[in-house]
């Protein structure tokens, strides 16, 4: 581990690849997916973990700790080393919706998805009584009814406002600021930073298929601009900063 930090923090979005990145860190401890599934602390190797605790997370006592927990309810200690995953906003929420789809249609399948039961309680907003010919929420069910916090999920981790340029700046403050459609790369940048043997690991997948048609696409963009303005002032200010170093 590099001696510049102490631990690793992982500011955890939903359907970014934050469980391949947080499994790549747990392997290093000899754990895996469903090993930490039911606990908030545990130890392999001689390196302590934590998941979802805040108080825990505050602490500072671990090698490496993740949570959902948005950026501006935690206040971590001094020399820790933070990561982000971003990922193209109308990609997430279509990855987001097909997984709460899957979750409620398959609530026994604790093999596939240990957090099952927390993503179907999740889900609830979905909940209401439909008709004999329609059974199950449509997207645009789904676009109404979702809350603010999981259709902005990557503003809402770095704005409590939801406002673009107070979340470009917070998560460009991370220690790596990565993206999904170029998770490979990060990761390694990610181990040569921290001087540690990371292995990439892809954990699951959920294979709902949601096919949008035009006029539900353009809303979902539409509803969705906030972020991508966000995303477009994090790739600005990683781009200045690229070549401010002269790369």
């Amino acid at each position: 581990m590099n001696p510049q930090y102490r631990r690793v923090y992982h500011f955890h979005i939903r359907k970014t690849a934050g469980t391949s990145l947080n499994a790549a860190f747990w392997a290093l401890g000899g754990l895996d997916l469903r090993a930490m599934a039911s606990r908030q602390e545990a130890e392999g190797n001689g390196l302590r973990f934590v998941r979802g605790n805040p108080r825990l997370i505050e602490a500072g006592d671990y090698f490496y700790a993740n949570s959902h927990q948005p950026a501006h309810a935690l206040t971590l200690p001094p020399e820790t080393y933070t990561i982000a995953i971003l990922r193209d906003p109308v990609a997430r929420v279509l990855s987001y919706y097909r997984y709460l789809l899957w979750a409620r249609r398959n609530p026994g399948a604790r093999d596939e998805e240990p957090f099952i039961d927390e993503v179907v309680a999740e889900s609830s907003f979905l909940d209401r009584r439909f008709s004999l010919r329609r059974r199950e929420a449509t997207f645009r069910d789904f676009l109404e009814r979702v809350p603010a916090e999981h259709l902005f999920a990557q503003l809402h981790m770095f704005s409590a406002r939801l406002d673009p340029a107070e979340a470009a700046a917070n998560a460009l403050a991370c220690s790596a600021t990565c993206f999904t459609e170029t998770y490979a790369a990060d990761l390694a940048r990610i181990a040569a930073e921290l001087e540690l043997g990371l292995t990439e690991m892809r954990e699951r997948g959920f294979g709902e298929r949601v096919e949008l048609d035009e006029d539900e696409r353009e809303l979902l963009c539409e509803r969705l601009a906030p972020e991508y303005a966000m995303i477009e002032r994090v790739r600005e200010g990683l781009d200045a900063a690229y070549d401010g170093a002269g790369r």
